[in-house]
């Protein structure tokens, strides 16, 4: 019976962010821990887990975890990580093979590619005839240590990534094709000098479901195991950066050399319909106003809580105030643990005056002052219910909403993904009963907020994951890349 290892670490970096990760951000489990945990939740490993069962392999869990979506790790603790990752793999003794669900774009301080550097210090354990295959996300900055160090890699094909289970079981599938001697896979891999803003990575519409739908294509081809196109999240400033092509083939480069070379030059002849032109937050309202009913989803991308930023950007609510909109139900989220500190102290049902917004990132968020009654206070713990990441438990710290007129202002102690929203609700804030929602995202809030939505605006603001991406401060990344030089 083969021995397959599994374990993940997911963690998406933004180099923009003022907040460095550490090892508290994490939330790890390890061996049977992990095992149990990964049953829970609709991700990639319950997918290797589903696949491996199936075929009765003998499952070796080693350790995973995750991060909300922040700055650089640090230094100290990104050696600590790894260590564990490390120890982990000695302890577990012989295995046949490594199944390892990574995010793909996670740096730390002096290190560009935590996800790269981890599957390097993997392989000096293992050598080179234990297979090491890899599931990641479709922003993932995709490196030729990972193209040396891996036997196939296997990116979603959805955003928001409703197929992270899918992708898990399809790497599954591949590692034992593998170790039945049914297939021999090989990476091919090609990187473009472009980066472009998330807001146009749907994949269910547009250009990008039209490239997606290239790579489906290509799969069909006998000798074609997986193709993947990984539009590297933009807020990553690194040297070895840029769209990638990733075809694996069954031991037939030529022909998956070629195909790389087509779907890239394919990219390449569309990256100008990735560019879009925003509404700023007045515009947005304005144009929610003329709508009959709601809600009016408003994606506050610049502060997206799941691209790395802060959180605790007001714009929104700001211009809310401005054009004396308060009186409109509307539901708006912000990160500012001091804020919420003060109103716990103040107690339920008070009236309170404070300055929320801009404790964490000031280089682009501005405090506003308000006046509000405290309606609620909890401890920031809710579930994903929807179709991304499902079962998944998120923890806000402690948590308050204060009423400003007619306005719910959300304001948690942690950062956390806003794009479920269960994040409303578990603090008795009902979605469907707004005019306005602000949800700090540029994607994932398409999935749950389309469909109860009149319209879904995605909004120009100040922030580390801009839209703009040529307003933020690269220095790594060449000027001769896409959208810098648009020739």
């Amino acid at each position: 019976m083969y021995k397959i290892a599994i374990a993940s670490f997911l963690q998406e970096t933004n180099t923009f962010s003022p907040n460095k990760t550490t090892l508290d951000n994490f939330n790890f489990s390890h061996g049977n821990n992990f095992y149990l945990n990964a049953l829970k939740e609709k991700t990639e490993v319950k997918g290797f887990i589903s696949i491996l069962k199936k075929e009765k392999i003998n499952i070796i869990p080693l350790m995973g975890g995750w991060a909300v979506s922040s700055g650089k790790i640090k230094k100290g603790d990104f050696k600590i990580i790894i260590n564990n990752f490390l120890a982990s793999i000695k302890k577990a003794g012989k295995f046949d093979g490594l199944l390892l669900a990574l995010h793909g774009s996670c740096a730390a301080e002096g290190c560009d590619s935590v996800d790269s550097y981890l599957i390097e210090k993997i392989r000096e354990i293992l050598g080179k005839k234990i297979p090491i295959m890899i599931s990641l996300d479709l922003h993932a900055n995709i490196t030729k240590s990972m193209q040396k160090n891996t036997d196939a890699i296997v990116g979603y094909k959805t955003c928001p990534h409703t197929d992270i289970y899918k992708t898990g079981k399809k790497t599954a599938k591949l590692m034992i094709g593998r170790l039945k001697k049914k297939i021999k896979p090989k990476i091919i891999l090609q990187k473009l000098p472009m980066i472009t803003q998330a807001e146009n990575h749907l994949t269910d519409r547009g250009v990008f479901k039209n490239l997606i739908q290239r790579t489906k294509q290509f799969e069909k081809i006998p000798g074609i195991l997986s193709v993947s196109i990984f539009a590297m999240q933009p807020w990553l400033d690194v040297k070895e950066a840029g769209w990638a092509i990733t075809v694996v083939t069954d031991n037939d480069n030529l022909r998956a050399k070629k195909l790389t070379k087509r779907l890239a030059e394919e990219v390449w002849s569309v990256r100008h319909k990735f560019l879009m032109n925003l509404p700023n937050p007045s515009t947005a309202l304005k144009y929610g106003m003329k709508i009959k009913g709601g809600p009016v989803t408003l994606g506050e991308g610049a502060d997206a809580t799941m691209g790395g930023a802060t959180g605790d950007g007001l714009w929104i609510l700001k211009s809310i105030l401005k054009n004396k909109l308060d009186k409109e139900k509307c539901a708006v989220v912000v990160v500012d643990k001091l804020a919420v500190n003060k109103a716990i102290k103040l107690g339920l049902n008070k009236t309170i005056q404070l300055k929320v917004g801009g404790s964490l990132n000031q280089k682009y968020n501005k405090s506003i002052k308000i006046t509000g009654k405290i309606i609620n206070i909890s401890d920031g713990v809710f579930k994903y219910k929807g179709k991304v990441y499902t079962g998944r438990t998120v923890d806000m710290g402690n948590t308050v909403v204060i009423k400003i007129n007619n306005i719910n202002l959300l304001i948690a102690e942690k950062n956390m993904p806003t794009t479920d929203p269960e994040m409303y609700r578990s603090q008795g804030i009902e979605p469907r009963k707004m005019k306005f929602v602000v949800v700090k995202s540029p994607l994932g809030l398409w999935t749950e907020y389309e469909p109860i939505s009149k319209a879904v605006i995605s909004v120009d603001t100040p922030g580390c994951c801009r839209a703009d991406l040529t307003k933020l401060p690269f220095k790594k990344i060449s000027k001769k890349f896409f959208p810098f030089n648009q020739k």
